[in-house]
């Protein structure tokens, strides 16, 4: 069985972000469906790919089989509220969108951050950690121009729904760096070739 320690996190910002309904009401989509990630890097595979969640990757069922927390940053010490078994002081729901969070913010340190830094802008990715099998729960298909299509069809099991300052996974310049800093020690030149390759991808 896999432990939590081996979840994923992915962000969204635009339509996603998080923003204020009411004095202290913060909502967004934690999750957004058919929407084609940037790329993105699997370090222990060594490729990179691009990733679409499905509708059908989360449900009402799984929602009321877990215990999900609205954080700050992932930070399991910065609590905001919690959806435990579809209860409690978080809604989650599901519309053709994706899932969304709702929740008031509480009159903490970290809730007045929070409105702040959403009224201000300053917090503009909503983001969710998960856990999905490889195996069952996610398929793979190479795409006209080569790059690789993660397919997320069910996801195991939700942990978070977090307000994010940099919604920098579906960054695209973050993650060359990252690749260049990762191969940055290799004398053979396929990695770099495939670095330029992946910078053209990205600027097309």
């Amino acid at each position: 069985m896999k432990s939590e320690n081996n979840y994923e996190i992915r962000s969204f910002g635009g339509n996603a972000a998080p923003r204020l309904d009411g004095e202290r009401t913060i909502e967004g989509y934690a999750i957004v469906f058919d929407q084609e990630s940037r790329v993105m890097f699997d370090a222990e595979r060594r490729r990179y790919f691009i990733e679409i969640i499905e509708p059908g990757a989360v449900s009402n069922a799984l929602i009321q089989s877990c215990d999900i927390k609205a954080l700050v940053e992932h930070n399991r010490e910065r609590l905001l509220a919690r959806s435990r078994m579809g209860q409690g002081s978080m809604t989650l729901t599901i519309d053709p969108h994706g899932m969304a969070y709702r929740f008031e913010l509480p009159h903490t340190r970290d809730g007045e951050y929070v409105l702040e830094g959403v009224r201000r802008g300053d917090l503009p990715g909503s983001s969710f950690a998960y856990l999905a099998d490889e195996k069952e729960g996610v398929a793979y298909e190479r795409r006209p121009d080569g790059m690789l299509l993660r397919r997320v069809k069910r996801i195991e099991r939700l942990f978070d729904v977090s307000v994010v300052s940099d919604p920098a996974y579906w960054g695209t310049e973050v993650n060359v760096r990252s690749l260049e800093r990762y191969f940055d020690n290799h004398e053979d030149d396929t990695y770099l070739r495939e670095i330029k390759e992946l910078r053209n991808l990205i600027n097309q």
